[in-house]
C-alpha cells in the first residue's frame, strides 16, 4: 500500500481523532443532536400548551394564535433538524444499511410532524375540540415520539458506522506502518 500525510497514532489511541473527518463529523452530530434537542422541546411545549388548550373543547382566539405560534417553532425546529441531517447523510462515509435507516427515519420522522400538526390544525380550525379530535391529537404526539426515538437512534447508527469506517483507515494505516517498520528493520540489520 502508500502511505502518505501525516499519520499520528499514538498507544492506546484509535487515531480517529487524528483524521481531519472526524472534527468534521463530530461538530455535524453535535449540531444534529441539538436540532433534535430543539424540536423535541418545541413538540414538548406544544404538547402542553395543547393539553390544557383542549380542556374545556373550546379553543379562544388567544389559544388558537398561541397554537399557531408553537406550530411555527415546530416548523423552523425541523428546517433545522433538515439541515443538520442532511450534513450527516451526504457524509461519505456513510453508507449501507445505517445510510438507508438514517433516510428512513427521518421519512418517518417529518411524516410523524407534518401528521401532528395537521391534526392539530383539523382540531382547532373550527374553534371547537371534540373527544375524537383530541384523540386523534394525542395519538400523533405519540407516534411523533416514537418516530424522534427512532430518528436518534438511527443518528447515534450513522455516527457508529462513519466513526468504524474511520477507525478502519486508521487500523490499516497502523497495520501498514507496522509493516514498512518491520521492512526497513530487516533491511537495517
Amino acid at each position: 500500500g502508500e502511505i502518505g500525510g501525516n499519520i499520528k497514532i499514538k498507544a492506546g489511541s484509535s487515531g480517529l481523532e487524528n483524521f481531519d473527518e472526524y472534527e468534521v463529523l463530530s461538530n455535524q452530530i453535535s449540531a444534529l443532536n441539538k436540532a433534535i434537542d430543539e424540536t423535541d422541546d418545541a413538540v414538548e411545549n406544544l404538547e402542553g400548551y395543547i393539553d390544557g388548550a383542549f380542556a374545556d373543547g373550546i379553543i379562544s382566539e388567544a389559544e388558537a394564535k398561541a397554537i399557531e405560534k408553537y406550530i411555527n417553532t415546530v416548523n423552523n425546529t425541523k428546517a433545522g433538524v433538515e439541515a443538520t441531517y442532511t450534513k450527516l447523510y451526504s457524509n461519505a462515509y456513510l453508507s449501507g444499511t445505517p445510510k438507508t435507516n438514517l433516510l428512513n427515519a427521518k421519512i418517518t420522522l417529518f411524516g410523524a410532524i407534518d401528521d401532528l400538526l395537521a391534526a392539530i390544525n383539523t382540531a382547532i380550525a373550527d374553534g371547537v375540540t371534540t373527544t375524537a379530535e383530541k384523540n386523534t391529537v394525542d395519538s400523533k404526539f405519540t407516534a411523533f415520539n416514537t418516530a424522534l426515538s427512532s430518528f436518534n437512534t438511527a443518528v447515534e447508527a450513522a455516527n457508529k458506522a462513519i466513526q468504524d469506517t474511520l477507525k478502519g483507515y486508521s487500523d490499516e494505516n497502523k497495520a501498514e506502518l507496522e509493516v514498512l517498520s518491520n521492512q526497513i528493520s530487516a533491511q537495517v540489520t
